[in-house]
């Protein structure tokens, strides 16, 4: 495996031992970061750690604002979120968590409306009771949270080990419509990753208002049909290079086979028939697809997806 160069180890995790660990932080997880060092890529738990320094100042502001969310904060957590976003306008992970956020205020006003709907109704029933009149009609509650998730975007979720996998997709939906299948993985809300999260809290964050949109992340292998040679790359039709993210497909030729498999611009590539592109070069990269190990190759890719919220 390669390694980025030691000249770009530039966070510095302060763990609660006092201990300092320098490496880079490639993935944010609810309970964990996974920290790329000069020994390899390792895990550190978010109970181990006092506090991250990050190299600059934006990702700092980030943190401050996943600090404020985290213990339901959410219009300070969105101050620091826009102060990331003053600093760098091209911060997509900031613009979603400020997006988030709000979403998160939007939420937190329904559960108080619907915690004073059922006070009003416990009152109203305490008085019929106690005046001995007939039993006033309490007001129905939400249903049950997978429901309601499946009626607003056409899904349903399933858990396993903290890993997170669409298991229905309705015909005619707004995530039928996006493209969702059944089978992808549920990577990403609001470009936060998810992986280790609690089924009812990841649920809850995809419910909102009607006909408002929530961003999701999706993950999923394509099959893509090769032949071995030295023009298998260019034979694909897809422009692959490396941005802040990752490995992206930059460019998709029309009616090439790395439309026809599925492939789509902007597809985050993760692996190539597993192997993870996080730390290849690109010539590196071009070699796998050029010296496949079958006649197909297998793309797992992440892909951001806007989904419209629909039904009541």
């Amino acid at each position: 495996m390669v390694f980025i160069s030691t000249t770009l180890y530039a966070d510095t995790v302060i763990l609660k031992n006092r201990t300092k660990v320098k490496g880079l932080v490639v993935d944010e997880y609810v309970d964990r970061i996974a920290l790329s060092t000069v020994e390899g890529e390792r895990d550190i738990f978010r109970k181990d750690i006092d506090r991250i320094e990050y190299d600059t100042p934006e990702q700092n502001f980030m943190q401050l604002g996943r600090a404020y969310d985290s213990k339901g904060w959410y219009d300070k957590a969105a101050f620091y979120y826009k102060k990331a976003m003053d600093i760098n306008p091209d911060y997509k992970e900031a613009r979603d968590a400020y997006v988030a956020s709000h979403a998160k205020m939007w939420r937190e006003e329904e559960k108080r409306t619907e915690r004073d709907i059922d006070l009003h109704n416990m009152a109203k029933e305490w008085q019929a009771k106690r005046n001995k009149q007939a039993q006033v009609p309490v007001v129905v509650k939400s249903k049950e949270i997978k429901v309601k998730v499946k009626e607003i975007l056409g899904i349903s979720i399933t858990e396993h080990e903290g890993v997170f996998r669409i298991s229905e997709v309705v015909s005619g939906s707004s995530s039928a419509k996006a493209g969702i299948q059944k089978g992808d993985f549920l990577v990403g809300i609001w470009g936060r990753l998810i992986r280790y999260s609690k089924l009812e809290d990841i649920l809850g964050e995809l419910i909102g208002p009607k006909y408002s949109e929530v961003k999701i992340l999706v993950s999923r292998d394509i099959f893509v049909p090769v032949e071995t040679g030295a023009n298998a790359y260019k034979d694909l039709g897809a422009s692959l290079g490396f941005e802040y993210e990752g490995l992206l497909i930059k460019d998709i030729i029309p009616g090439k086979i790395a439309e026809i498999s599925g492939l789509k611009k902007g597809d985050l590539v993760i692996a190539i028939d597993k192997n993870i592109t996080r730390y290849l070069p690109l010539d590196s990269v071009i070699s796998l697809i050029n010296n496949p190990k079958s006649d197909k190759i297998v793309f797992t890719v992440r892909r951001s997806i806007n989904l419209r919220r629909e039904g009541e």
